[in-house]
Order: structure tokens, then C-alpha cells, then sequence
């Protein structure tokens, strides 16, 4: 009778592990999609409470030469830099997630602003993005693509 309750557990936990993979897989979207739903809030409008609350306080994006240390280093970043940019168009794709890691690709283009400057770049960003997941909130983040610019008059 133990082993047969034994077996029956078993089955059990190896066709519920499966369940639970897969539910992952669906929680990793969901997140995902509840990021990229921030993101771009916090971008379009300088919102960035939904940002907040899918962030830990010690995020970590790893930026190409660039680290941002924390929720108020990502919260500069992004108010700091959207009074530099216009005409932001922002395309991100879900890829892949299992667990606690998901990955997005991103690309973008916008007009950016110099610094009380006249001139002004188009730029143009691919990126890869890989989300570590921690107590169900962001806690690191690793970046890598390219940006290509050329200079364009202010307008």
C-alpha cells in the first residue's frame, strides 16, 4: 500500500511539475507584459508608480557602459531623459521565460536633444533584454544591442 501511494505521488508531483513549468512560462508573460505596460506609461507620460511597484528598491540595470544602481537610478534615468526625447516609438517583444528570467527585444527610435543644444539626433536602439526575477519583483536586468544616431536640425 506505501508503495502504491508512493506512486501515486510521484505521478502526481511529475505531471503537477509539468503544470507548474508551464504556469511559470504564463506568469513570466504576464510580468512581462505588466512591464512593458509600465515602461512605456513611465516614458509617454512620466508615470512611473506601476514601474515602482514591479521594481525592488536594489534593481540592477546593467546598461552597456553603464550601470543603474537602484529604483531611484532607474527613476533618473527615465525623468531625466524624457524631456530629452520626442516622436519615441518603443516596439517590445516577449521572447522567452521559465522561472525567475524572462527575455524581451526591444527596439526604439526617437528625436534626442542635446543639452541646450539647437542639435538633435535621430537615434535608433536594438536591444536584448533579460529580466532576473526575485520575491516576484525585478531585481536585475541585463541589456545588449545597438544605437545608431545621425544628427537632424531641431524641430
Amino acid at each position: 500500500m506505501k508503495k502504491r501511494i508512493r506512486l501515486i505521488v510521484a505521478i502526481l508531483a511529475v505531471t503537477g511539475g509539468s503544470a507548474l513549468i508551464s504556469c511559470s512560462r504564463d506568469s513570466t508573460r504576464s510580468f512581462a507584459d505588466k512591464f512593458i505596460e509600465a515602461e512605456n506609461k513611465a516614458w509617454s507620460t512620466g508615470s512611473l508608480e506601476d514601474l515602482k511597484a514591479l521594481e525592488h528598491t536594489n534593481v540592477v540595470y546593467h546598461l552597456p557602459g553603464n550601470d543603474l544602481v537602484g529604483w531611484k537610478a532607474h527613476e533618473d534615468f527615465i525623468l531625466q531623459g524624457r524631456p530629452t526625447v520626442s516622436n519615441l516609438r518603443q516596439t517590445w517583444k516577449y521572447l522567452s521565460g521559465e522561472g525567475n528570467h524572462f527575455a524581451l527585444s526591444y527596439d526604439s527610435s526617437a528625436l534626442v536633444r542635446g543639452n541646450g543644444t539647437d542639435l538633435s539626433m535621430e537615434v535608433s536602439n536594438s536591444y536584448l533584454f533579460v529580466f532576473r526575477l526575485e520575491d516576484g519583483r525585478i531585481a536585475e536586468v541585463w541589456t545588449n544591442g545597438t544605437t545608431t544616431s545621425k544628427p537632424t536640425e531641431a524641430r
